[in-house]
């Protein structure tokens, strides 16, 4: 018998990790961790410099096995997780919290009070008040030319640096993006069946159209 602390009128989301390790969400700003083997406690929260706000609070925990990714489920719509790296073989005994590594988040919309893995281990399931959502794992995209990088870092999301300049640019976009290409003069994004381009315009990244494409590659040089 273990007990555990924690708010009082919450409903807990408890996930037991390898037989040993609890975890559990209760509507805090944190995962806290028992491990029931080492008689060791502590908690993970989400880090302000990874995109997550203050007073972001955590609902709901599950933990797959298979890829060592501990999901949570935020009161502001993201999808927290902790990938699990091994410890050095010279200091078994390093920290337990020091075992998860924190992942850039996903971000969804309202307030997420259920997360779980699917059967297949790239699906997550995402159920927030209004609605519920699949997510596919996918590699995020990145390409750096003619002093310009580009990284995804969501579904629709994708970090513009122009190095000569210093000039960054968040772009969002209405879809989600399977690839980006930069030049000095254009950034183009596609998701496979449809591109849009944006051009740099004093502080900003104006929408420069889009057309319909079914192709899963794309490259641009010059105007073409």
């Amino acid at each position: 018998m273990v007990k555990l602390s924690g708010k009082t009128g919450r409903r807990a989301d408890i996930a037991l990790i390898e037989d040993c390790l609890l975890v559990t969400a209760i509507g805090e700003a944190v995962l806290r961790f028992w491990d029931l083997e080492r008689g060791e406690n502590y908690i993970l929260s989400p880090q302000e410099k990874f995109g997550f706000e203050k007073g972001e609070n955590i609902n709901c925990v599950c933990f797959c096995k298979a890829k060592g990714l501990l999901a949570a489920g935020t009161s502001k719509g993201r999808v927290a997780m902790w990938k699990r790296v091994p410890g050095s073989p010279s200091n078994q005994w390093v920290e337990g919290k020091d075992t998860w590594a924190l992942q850039t988040p996903t971000e969804l919309e309202g307030n997420i009070t259920q997360i779980q893995w699917g059967s297949r281990k790239n699906l997550l399931a995402v159920r927030s008040i209004n609605s519920v959502s699949i997510l596919s794992e996918q590699a995020m995209s990145s390409h750096l030319y003619q002093q310009v990088a580009a990284v995804q870092i969501s579904p629709s999301l994708v970090n513009v640096s122009f190095l000569s300049t210093g000039g960054t640019h968040s772009l969002r976009t209405d879809m989600h993006i399977s690839g980006v290409f930069v030049t000095k003069d254009a950034v183009a994004v596609w998701n496979g069946k449809q591109v849009a381009i944006f051009e740099p315009s004093g502080s900003i990244l104006r929408n420069a159209g889009t057309f319909l494409c079914e192709s899963p590659v794309l490259a641009m040089h010059e105007e073409s």
